[in-house]
């Protein structure tokens, strides 16, 4: 078997330690772990062929290290109120209700180009930022969410069931940090909203995802009896 690993990098690497891995099928929480780990040194001889000194368990720290190495370092970072849930791959926000500008793509036409440029009231949202992916959810509280609070389905384009944003050409940074927050809303809202994405409905509104936006042009504040539900709370969404 051969395997190829591209480095973006005009640093050199070196082999250096190997990690076994030993399993058991009969492992439980009673008995104990079913795996443990083994930390080699690589050593070559003169061929330059590699062979491993004996080995040693793996500690705490030697997972850590190689994490951050693997990684990088999660920045130190102060940690405003907005700011729900933050892990070395992601950042969960959430924003109160606000007014925004919306934009929708032309080739539509009919009601919904209509609007695109407008101002309306926003819902409260949740929102968790990867490296290049968006997800969005409302809420329908005006305090910072806890994590059974319920959350409902943002009612915008681009937006599928689950919440993930279809991001196309948005704008949005490389750097998934607290001080990139403003710029990924400010991506999401300020880039054109093309096609509806999602399968099952976006609002509760009688005459749905055009009428409620229509309904929404210069009043102040969302409707949350028009957001529709999702069966989630927001733990549920941060743990999937």
């Amino acid at each position: 078997m051969q395997a190829q690993i591209s480095l973006s990098s005009t640093r050199s690497f070196e082999l250096r330690e190997a990690l076994l891995v030993y399993r058991s099928d009969r492992g439980s929480i009673r008995t104990g772990p079913s795996a443990f780990v083994t930390k080699h040194n690589v050593k070559l001889n003169q061929a330059g062929v590699p062979s491993l000194d004996a080995g040693s368990p793996i500690h705490p720290s030697d997972i850590s290290a190689l994490i951050e190495q693997l990684r990088g370092t999660l920045p130190v970072e102060f940690l405003p109120p907005n700011v729900l849930v933050r892990t070395q791959d992601s950042i969960v926000w959430w924003t109160p209700s606000t007014i925004r500008a919306m934009f929708y793509t032309k080739e539509k036409g009919g009601e919904v180009a209509q609007l695109s440029g407008l101002r309306f009231p926003q819902p409260g949202l949740i929102f968790r930022a990867q490296t290049g992916h968006l997800s969005i959810r409302a809420v329908s509280c005006k305090v910072r969410p806890e994590p059974n609070t319920p959350l409902y389905r943002a009612p915008y384009w681009n937006v599928n069931d689950s919440g993930d944003v279809c991001l196309g050409s948005t704008r949005v940074p490389r750097q998934v940090t607290v001080d990139s927050l403003a710029r990924w809303e400010s991506g999401f809202f300020e880039s054109e909203f093309t096609h509806p994405n999602a399968v099952m409905k976006l609002t509760e509104h009688p005459g749905g995802f055009i009428g409620l936006w229509k309904s929404l042009v210069g009043k102040h504040k969302f409707p949350a009896e028009y957001l529709a539900g999702t069966k989630e709370t927001l733990g549920q969404f941060i743990q999937r």
